[in-house]
């Protein structure tokens, strides 16, 4: 009876366990409300993992209940998203609030971006950024995971507007739109939001090159160089930010050296379609940089240019180009009208500004004003009239390049006759191809390439041909010009109180011979400016004074009465004498006695006047003292 009972019981405790782990259940469990556990065999809820559901994967936090919306990384720093659902996303884009983000980026936006691949894991990088392409389109994370946008630099640290006070590309290699953007910027990209550099500061738009392979910007490793690079078949250049370079290279690099040879090298279309495009064997009219022609920068003025198939800018020489001669300052503008180039080298030396030099200073002593002294190569204000170079007639020559804007062959050198206006008149150039003319061409004279002409007021003009010594049968010894020279018959111009530093002949022929021993020589030229070189005739001015020219073609001398050459009395003059009521005229030898006894002596010019009329000729190679 006792075995019975205590069998009894023993059914009724074993039937009570079974019914109780009937009623546990394993797996998925609710509280009947919006959270779900996992239940394991031993009865425990699964917590700080990630549990699979069929093909979804979930989370339980520490508490064993499934997260939604909710932003992980793990103990292996693996980050993943769960969504509403609670279900791990794959292979999407998720935008998550900062108030959810643990590791903050130092200038957080408004919302982090993250993409999760299709194992659940965010892209992230090791260290510094890593690339990723996602349908199609090129990103960069960082170590957290989050990605990055705006510029940035290879570390993954972003331009922080807030704490840096330089342009967000300086120091940044990478831009990527904005932060619902985020694609990686390829090729060019215009940055439009101005620039806190000086030398960006006219710049309304600095435009940046990334490259596909990498998809950091083009740039040059030193502030000193541009970085060069080949796009679509054009060349650009970079400088040290990644900014193209635009207009003349000397002023993107701001470079403080004041040596033209290095300076504006090179040239970058600054508007059009070839913006930025280096130039190549091609002419091109563009605004100069300060350190070629401050005033024509300052004030806007274009000239022209020509580039070498390296893109160097042509610069002191004279050029042939497609079959013309042009010529280029060591700045590299193109000149025009009388340019001075080494006989030796071909280089180019100077450009005469011919407005502000006297024509008949420089045919004289060959002083002469330079358009590129006015303020080129980044000088000071404008030269005063006292500051002259010389043209050396010995070791350079002279060129005309046309100088009409208007003709097809503007810029071109002309050999040919020309008309150039000097500051006090316009005169005739005449150059070939060696250079200019000189003394005596087709019965006309030529100084320093300018045709001599006649005073329009007097109709006849000399030219100083030399000196004569008597005592060597009157033979001319042609002098050479001399120009700043202590000549041994000159003395300071005192005209132009020693500024010029040119020298004149003394007027006084009695004293040339007296202390020389030598009378000056000239030849006559006519109105239309060609010497006159009949023998033994006789010429008369405006004035109506009679000039004597002798056997040689060379001036006697100036009589305010008739004069004729007689080939058997020798010269003659008109004498005048009474003769009961009426004055006779005749014609009698020079040294003759008249019937009263006196010696026939026709009277010259005096010295006075015979300088005036010497000095108001501008056919005279020198100026007389007095």
């Amino acid at each position: 009876m006792k075995n019975r009972v205590l069998k009894t019981v023993f059914i009724i405790l074993m039937l009570s366990v079974f019914s109780s782990m009937a009623s546990f259940a394993v797996g998925w469990v609710s509280d009947g409300g919006e959270n779900w556990m996992y239940v394991e065999n031993d009865g425990n809820y699964l917590r700080d993992t990630i549990r699979a559901s069929g093909n979804d994967k979930y989370y339980l936090d520490i508490d064993g209940r499934m997260v939604r919306d909710y932003l992980l990384e793990d103990y292996n720093e693996a980050v993943y998203y769960f969504d509403d659902s609670g279900k791990m996303v794959t292979n999407t884009w998720v935008a998550v609030e900062p108030t959810q983000v643990y590791n903050q980026m130092d200038n957080p936006p408004t919302i982090y971006l993250y993409y999760f691949g299709s194992n659940g894991k965010a892209f992230k990088s090791k260290n510094g950024v890593v690339r990723k392409v996602i349908d199609g389109k090129k990103y960069l994370f960082n170590e957290n995971g989050q990605m990055l946008f705006g510029w940035i630099n290879e570390e993954g640290e972003r331009f922080n507007e807030y704490e840096d006070d330089t342009d967000p590309f300086n120091g940044y290699c990478y831009f990527a739109g904005d932060e619902t953007d985020g694609v990686l910027r390829e090729g060019w990209t215009a940055y439009e939001e101005g620039s806190v550099e000086d030398r960006y500061y006219l710049k309304q738009t600095l435009w940046f090159y990334f490259k596909t392979s990498d998809n950091k910007k083009v740039q040059s490793e030193n502030e000193s160089e541009l970085k060069k690079k080949t796009i679509n078949g054009k060349t650009y250049a970079f400088d040290d930010q990644g900014v193209m370079a635009m207009g003349w290279d000397s002023d993107v690099l701001d470079s403080d050296n004041d040596d033209l040879s290095i300076q504006s090298k090179n040239y970058f279309y600054e508007e059009g379609s070839d913006v930025g495009k280096l130039a190549k064997k091609e002419w091109y009219y563009a605004v100069p940089s300060q350190k070629q022609n401050l005033d024509d920068h300052d004030q806007d003025v274009q000239r022209w240019f020509y580039s070498l198939g390296s893109g160097n800018v042509v610069k002191g020489e004279v050029r042939k180009i497609n079959s013309s001669y042009y010529a280029f300052n060591n700045s590299g503008i193109m000149k025009t009208g009388l340019v001075i180039v080494d006989k030796h080298s071909r280089k180019y030396v100077d450009c005469i500004d011919a407005e502000r030099t006297d024509g008949r200073d420089f045919i004289i002593s060959r002083h002469y004003i330079s358009v590129d002294n006015t303020r080129d190569n980044a000088g000071d204000s404008a030269i005063s009239s006292s500051e002259f170079n010389i043209f050396k007639d010995d070791t350079q020559a002279i060129y005309y390049f046309n100088e009409n804007e208007t003709d097809p062959n503007y810029g071109k050198r002309q050999a040919a006759e020309n008309t150039v206006a000097f500051g006090d008149d316009d005169y005739t150039f005449v150059s070939k191809n060696t250079g200019e003319y000189e003394g005596l061409k087709n019965k006309k004279y030529y100084q320093a390439g300018i045709r001599l002409k006649v005073d329009s007021g007097l109709g006849l003009g000399i030219v100083l041909l030399g000196f004569s010594n008597k005592e060597d049968g009157g033979s001319v010894d042609i002098e050479p010009i001399y120009y700043n020279s202590t000549h041994p018959f000159a003395q300071p111009d005192v005209n132009h109180n020693d500024i010029l530093n040119d020298y004149v002949v003394i007027r006084d022929t009695d004293k040339l011979w007296e202390e020389y021993g030598v009378t000056p020589v000239y030849a006559v030229i006519s109105s239309s400016g060609s010497r006159v070189n009949k023998a033994n005739t006789v010429k008369k001015d405006s004035s109506k004074r009679y000039w004597a020219i002798g056997r040689d073609g060379t001036l006697l001398n100036i009589y305010d009465i008739p004069i004729r050459y007689n080939k058997t009395n020798g010269w003659e003059f008109q004498s005048e004498f009474p003769v009961r009521d009426r004055v006779q005229k005749a014609w009698m030898p020079f040294g003759t006695v008249d019937e009263y006894g006196k010696t026939c002596k026709a009277s010259k010019v005096d010295p006075g006047e015979y300088g005036v009329y010497l000095d108001e000729t501008y056919c005279t190679n020198f100026r007389f003292a007095d």
